[in-house]
């Protein structure tokens, strides 16, 4: 390989060319293809030193973004000997991420866009403040980070609430590894998703900071701290930006801080803190080739039916009622003047009658906040079918993985 004027590392993952829409893939070797997922600077890696074994720390990293447990290789053809624990190399070098037949039936890459949250619903405020509540009790009224006072701190989604239901409920599902499915969560503003932060640190959460939950199927928490037992469980905030930390504030927390993590059935799961790790990477070092594939190939999987986050997905609710709503009364007209027709003997009715006027009363007299809250119970009836569907969808992938 030619060397650059400034050595990387350079890390390919192979991906498949067709995915079906319910997830369904072939393993034929003609159906798969090498993409640069990762062009990681040695300067940079060596200025971050997230691991004294950085080697895992790649494994980790192109792991949760492809979605699929692999091994890398210096080679594309086979899996080598890595050595996990060896240093950084001088020079720029190239390595392959190798994943079983298994794996790939697994594969659920993380989304490109998982980062934008531009859009937020503006609706559902009742939620949104139970969710802090919640956040703030469960985390004793104090950032898991810093521990200052709950009174400088946000109740922050791990996955953005603009995302909403149905795409929390899509991922959770395609990346659990949970048998009894305990990390599965189908609201996006259920307190599993979120952690009680300091308003600094919110700043940069999913694409200058990130938390890594360790042990996980590549590294030991003894990997990031020596003094550390293998197998104690920890989550510590890493920082992608350490040479400038203005953005955090005068009281930014070191890279390396571990969260305090609350021992209960409500803390969010890894797979969410993988999924706020996938994103940093990707934002610091994800290619363009890795970001127009999984686009391309599982953009309709992250959105099903085009809805791209929750205010889309209430718009379209509310669309679907109103032409509910219309088709009814346009039926009913039909069939109205179908009657009269028959009585009357006349071609047409054009002029309402007193019936047409009664039944067009609760939609002209029907006052606004009655109206919101009707919108609102079928927007909510309309999102748990949806969510049903989902599951049923993702159960359905589900047993054909088990099955191949």
């Amino acid at each position: 390989m030619a060397a650059t004027a400034c050595p990387e590392i350079q890390v390919y993952a192979s991906f498949p060319r067709v995915v079906t829409l319910d997830g369904a893939l072939s393993l034929h070797a003609d159906n798969w293809q090498w993409v640069q997922c990762l062009a990681l600077p040695l300067e940079r890696l060596e200025a971050l030193h997230f691991s004294s074994k950085p080697y895992k720390w790649i494994r980790y990293a192109i792991g949760i973004i492809v979605g699929a447990e692999g091994d890398l290789s210096s080679r594309s053809d086979s899996i080598d000997n890595m050595d996990y624990s060896a240093g950084l190399p001088t020079d720029s070098a190239e390595l392959y991420y190798h994943t079983s037949d298994e794996e790939k039936q697994r594969m659920f890459p993380v989304d490109p866009n998982i980062a934008n949250t531009s859009v937020t619903s503006s609706v559902a405020t009742t939620r949104r403040a139970q969710f802090r509540s919640k956040a703030a009790v469960r985390d004793g009224n104090r950032c898991v980070l810093s521990g200052v006072p709950e009174i400088f701190c946000d109740a922050v989604h791990l996955l953005a609430h603009s995302k909403g239901d149905m795409y929390i409920s899509i991922y959770t599902q395609r990346r659990s590894r949970d048998p009894a499915r305990d990390d599965v969560i189908l609201d996006i503003d259920s307190i599993r998703n979120g952690l009680l932060l300091n308003n600094f640190t919110h700043r940069g959460v999913g694409k200058h900071v990130a938390f890594l939950p360790t042990p996980n199927f590549a590294m030991e928490t003894s990997d990031i701290d020596p003094t550390a037992p293998a197998p104690e469980k920890r989550c510590i905030a890493h920082l992608f930006e350490p040479t400038v930390p203005a953005f955090l504030g005068p009281n930014a927390i070191p890279s390396g801080t571990a969260l305090r993590v609350s021992d209960t059935p409500d803390w969010p799961p890894a797979i969410l803190f993988d999924a706020v790790y996938a994103s940093t990477v990707l934002h610091h070092f994800g290619t363009q080739a890795l970001k127009r594939k999984v686009t391309a190939t599982w953009n309709t999987t992250f959105y099903p039916d085009g809805v791209t986050n929750q205010a889309h997905a209430e718009k379209k609710a509310r669309d679907d009622l109103k032409d509910v709503t219309a088709e009814k009364v346009h039926q009913h007209t039909v069939t109205r003047e179908a009657r009269i027709e028959t009585r009357a003997g006349r071609a047409s009715c054009a002029v309402p009658d007193t019936f047409d006027m009664l039944l067009a009363l609760p939609y002209i007299l029907v006052p606004p906040n009655e109206l919101q809250a009707t919108l609102r119970e079928a927007k909510e009836k309309a999102d748990a079918a949806e969510q049903r569907r989902v599951k049923e969808k993702v159960d359905s992938w589900n047993r054909q993985v088990t099955a191949s």
